[in-house]
């Protein structure tokens, strides 16, 4: 069975892609990369999170391996989306703790893939509890 580490490997080959690429793409250092690679390191929710983006891929997939439905594990990426709508609830919370851009950026997209999973969860923005949410991730925005 192959590790998170060997399907990052796999799919930034596919793409044609250098290490450095990769790296700059995803916001982390060569470095880390490589040795997430080379499976010396484990990798945290917001750097798989940036992993998958910059990848195409979704972060289940990274994680297990099994593509979700209608998932294209083999064209390459689209370029990331300038247009970025933060729900009133975040940029409260936002505000009120002083988050960063990245920050923001990381928790709309774990939410974005766990709703992917839920169906009962689409479409209730309104209801959505951003400070719970927060507190339950933020030790994996670092």
């Amino acid at each position: 069975m192959e590790s998170v580490g060997e399907r990052v490997r796999k799919r930034r080959t596919e793409l044609g892609w250098t290490q450095d690429d990769l790296a700059r793409r995803a916001g982390i250092s060569k470095s880390f990369l490589s040795d997430l690679e080379n499976d010396r390191r484990s990798v945290s929710a917001a750097n798989l999170l940036e992993l998958a983006k910059a990848l195409g891929l979704s972060m289940d997939f990274l994680m297990t391996g099994v593509p979700r439905a209608g998932e294209d594990t083999t064209s390459a990426p689209e370029a990331p989306a300038l247009d970025l709508s933060i729900p009133a609830g975040l940029s409260e919370l936002a505000r009120a703790e002083g988050l960063s851009f990245r920050a923001i950026e990381l928790l709309l997209g774990m939410r974005q893939q766990i709703v992917a999973h839920r169906s009962s969860a689409k479409g209730r923005e309104d209801d959505f509890d951003w400070r719970r949410f927060y507190e339950s991730v933020k030790a994996y925005l670092a």
